[in-house]
């Protein structure tokens, strides 16, 4: 039986936190205000892209052929990136194009063993989605990872020494005021990915990254109750999705498999394929509070319920508004929760003698 860490992962990520999660948009302008406007986040700093060196599916670009807007800012401890393809060949443009707006991919930031972690990645048949320079200073490189883990990774190379960047923003935004929600005590806890095979993917997770030990979850009658979706009250809550959740440093990745009945995870699955479906900031105190303000904009539910009669779910359709839904959790505590999980992967050892 597996049990334990008995192989080294296959690229090594031991330390590396999430620093930022890439948005592809329609408008980064727009969306950058919004979140502003909703979070009070900021201030937005704005580029025009036109990096050098690029490769795409390993074709060479020409340079100055391609071109994104990119907006940044922080919420919280992570890094927000918005990305508004401009014009040309770009993983940001086939995104737009073949799945709308979203989350494209999820970035480890600057690596002091860049070259080490592509190496690896391309060595283990996950090649290079796109690669460019910056500024003639920063290598960005996006690993095609979303077969394997349901998602775009990203991993940035510094500047070499004396080497200054020409990467410089052209303008910024920052809120006057305050925003719609309290911030306060709110982080970007994690990360939901829809994916055809929780179990499998989680597989992937620990032997390439290292990712893991998992807990397995059924969500399923009947230990998911009260189910709302798309304003409509489910019937019995008849649905089941297949769950893996791990932590890595400052994120859980929550691996979600839809195998049947209606849910925003089947709806995401069946519309778009795999791919991130949510950023949740976990447990919050005001959890009605920030229900009823985002209603009250015009925002809506796209999904809620009991889980375990203890934890309220509540996925916001903030979609149009900031590229991605959003979760928020509320926590009956001192109820006992009757959703547990099912196993561990790798298979926790066993007890007997």
């Amino acid at each position: 039986m597996e049990t334990g860490r008995d192989n080294m992962p296959l690229v090594e990520v031991k330390g590396k936190e999430i620093a930022q999660i890439g948005f592809v948009v329609h408008d980064a302008a727009k969306t950058a205000q919004r979140y502003s406007e909703i979070f009070g986040i900021g201030p937005w700093l704005f580029f025009d892209a036109t990096p050098t060196n690029m490769v795409l599916h390993g074709r060479r670009l020409r340079d100055g052929d391609s071109c994104s807007r990119i907006a940044l800012t922080n919420m919280g401890k992570m890094q927000v990136e918005l990305i508004q393809p401009m014009y040309g060949e770009s993983t940001y443009m086939e995104f737009l194009r073949d799945r709308g707006e979203g989350i494209h991919h999820v970035s480890f930031g600057l690596v002091d063993d860049h070259d080490q972690v592509v190496s690896a990645f391309v060595e283990n048949g996950m090649g290079i989605e796109m690669q460019g320079l910056l500024g003639g200073a920063y290598t960005f490189t996006y690993m095609a990872t979303q077969k394997e883990l349901g998602t775009i990774f990203e991993v940035v190379k510094d500047a070499p020494p004396g080497v200054k960047s020409k990467f410089k923003p052209w303008g910024t935004y920052d809120l006057q005021g305050s925003g719609l929600i309290n911030m306060k005590g709110k982080e970007i806890v994690q990360i939901g990915v829809v994916v055809e095979d929780a179990e499998k993917t989680a597989k992937n997770y620990w032997k390439i990254l290292g990712i893991g030990p998992w807990l397995l979850i059924d969500f399923k009658p009947p230990h998911v109750t009260d189910g709302i979706f798309h304003g409509i009250t489910m019937r019995e809550v008849d649905f089941h999705v297949r769950g893996a959740i791990a932590d890595h440093g400052n994120i859980q990745f929550e691996l979600l498999e839809p195998i049947w009945g209606p849910s925003t995870h089947m709806e995401f699955l069946k519309m778009n394929g795999e791919g991130v479906h949510h950023i949740s900031f976990g447990e919050v105190d005001d959890h009605d509070e920030v229900v009823s303000d985002l209603r009250n904009q015009g925002i809506d539910v796209e999904m809620t319920g009991l889980l375990g009669g203890a934890t309220t779910f509540t996925y916001m359709a903030t979609q149009r508004d900031l590229g991605t839904i959003m979760e928020l959790v509320k926590v009956r505590h001192g109820v006992e929760n009757s959703l547990v999980p099912y196993g561990t992967y790798p298979p926790a050892p066993s007890l007997s003698p």
